[in-house]
């Protein structure tokens, strides 16, 4: 179709065509191989082989390559690859981010020992993951500490009974400051034991 106009309709396949100029107000089924200074304004392009779209607007494209968007808006791509151009503005990535340190292999004393803190102000959930390895029947006692300043410290969370040797608990700040940490000490004076500590913290 060479200058036509079409003002309503659906279009169920499209094979092998080339759209110069216009806009395709709902495309539902079918194979673009190549689209030319085009504006699609709405529906779905389930398979885009080749060519350039200059402007997508309110647009879904499920499947297939995009390999050159000069200018317009995508509100939301499924299970497309883009292999070409730039992005020059990115409202949200939906994806959180994710941190993680650990501490293997660390003895524990008689009295409490601090772990250095985390600066927990930028996750919305966190815990630590506490296995005590032995030796013997030697438990742990842990506590999670939180603080506004870094300097003085309120007690959160605590081990109930100690955690036993060859297990583990995870320990989960039930309130939000901005530092958060973990102090770990042998449960019976004289029994030293040996854990590994795992911090992971999930963004927003």
């Amino acid at each position: 179709m060479l200058g036509a106009t079409i003002t309503a309709g659906t279009i169920t396949s499209v094979l092998g065509a080339t759209v110069t100029a216009g806009t395709l107000t709902n495309l539902l089924n079918g194979t673009i191989t190549s689209v030319l200074g085009a504006t699609i304004t709405a529906g779905t392009l389930t398979n885009l082989l080749n060519g350039t779209i200059t402007s997508v607007l309110g647009a879904t494209v499920t499947a297939g390559t995009l390999t050159n968007l000069l200018n317009g808006t995508i509100t939301s791509v499924l299970g497309a690859t883009i292999t070409a151009g730039t992005l020059s503005s990115v409202t949200s990535i939906s994806q959180k981010s994710f941190q993680e340190s650990q501490l293997i292999s660390t003895p524990t004393a008689n009295t409490f020992t601090a772990l250095p803190a985390v600066t927990t102000s930028v996750f919305g959930t966190y815990s630590f993951f506490v296995y005590n390895r032995g030796p013997g029947v030697n438990r742990v006692d842990a506590l999670v500490e939180i603080s506004a300043n870094g300097t003085n410290w309120y007690t959160d969370v605590t081990t109930v009974t100690g955690i036993l040797s060859g297990s583990v608990d995870v320990l989960v700040p039930q309130r939000f400051l901005k530092y958060t940490r973990l102090s770990y000490r042998s449960s019976l004076i004289g029994a030293p034991s040996t854990i590994d500590v795992f911090f992971n913290g999930q963004g927003t």
